[in-house]
């Protein structure tokens, strides 16, 4: 399916990487079916034809035989996203994307390349403005989250996956840059960013990267003691493996007020200018895609 675009698929390819097309990958349909997500197809086709080589992370059981590992896949991802020139970044309506959400702001912030950040609509057969709130922030609404069983279900392990690859994430984040300091104890000092097992925390995680990124002294500090942490110490949430009814529910409205603030705050710390462009369907993507490419020297 993929074999059809000019895609980075190895290390050995990472210096050719053009453009870093990340974002919303898979989705859950309304049953809680992982699907492959298409939003991106004709961006895709669109850079293939112009010669433009570049990355695309996602990674699902239909084109790879299986789903995304951040252990195994991770290495790649981070060396594309380094050779690129320009990064897209999708965020869909229909999934998480606290990953995506903190590789804006670091690119942003650390590297300010051209960037376009596409709030996308979550269908591929339609090129509309995406769900949003009153004062126009997209929002997260995921199919199937308040009335479909299945999809709950399936939506709560999403939840507690988002949880954990943000907490790993923070974890990488803080190797690389010296204004991120990351602590464990039940006695938090005074200004820390406190990261508890029993929340997810995406806007206080997502903050401390940004403001970090910045070149803002900032230390998080992780509380639960070793029970919170995995074999190899990163920080995880505490939640439990199936929760009644209520309690998951209760869960699963947490995970989206999380979505959709992240999204706010996406939305608030951007200041657009000729390097970043924030666009909400296919065609004005490829647009400002092309507009930030004649910028970086990539087309003419």
């Amino acid at each position: 399916m993929t074999v059809k675009w000019n895609l980075v698929t190895e290390m050995a390819q990472v210096a050719k990487t053009r453009v870093f097309s990340g974002g919303a990958c898979n989705i859950l349909d309304g049953e809680g079916n992982l699907l492959r997500s298409t939003e991106r197809d004709r961006i895709n086709d669109w850079l293939t034809a112009k010669g433009i080589t570049f990355f695309d992370p996602q990674i699902h059981p239909d084109t790879h035989g299986r789903e995304y590992d951040y252990d195994t896949d991770h290495k790649l991802e981070m060396a594309a996203r380094d050779a690129a020139k320009i990064n897209l970044y999708e965020l869909s309506p229909r999934s998480f994307g606290g990953i995506t959400c903190f590789e804006i702001a670091t690119d942003h912030f650390r590297w300010r390349e051209p960037m376009v950040i596409y709030f996308s609509d979550g269908n591929a057969g339609e090129d509309t403005l995406p769900a949003h709130s009153e004062r126009g922030h997209p929002l997260f609404v995921p199919d199937g989250i308040r009335d479909n069983p299945k999809a709950m279900t399936a939506h709560y392990r999403e939840f507690v996956k988002s949880a954990n690859s943000l907490r790993k994430y923070l974890m990488a984040f803080a190797q690389e840059l010296d204004t991120l300091t990351v602590g464990f104890s039940d006695n938090p000092a005074r200004g820390d960013v406190v990261i508890t097992p029993e929340r997810m925390h995406a806007t206080e995680l997502f903050d401390a990267v940004a403001r970090a990124a910045a070149h803002e002294r900032v230390f998080v500090t992780f509380t639960g003691g070793e029970k919170a942490r995995d074999v190899k110490g990163n920080p995880l949430l505490l939640a439990p493996e199936a929760p009644p009814e209520v309690e998951k529910a209760a869960l699963l409205d947490q995970y989206l007020d999380e979505g959709n603030a992240v999204r706010r705050q996406i939305a608030e710390l951007i200041a657009v200018s000729v390097y970043v462009r924030v666009v909400y369907t296919q065609d004005a993507a490829m647009q400002a895609l092309g507009e930030v490419l004649k910028i970086a020297g990539v087309l003419e």
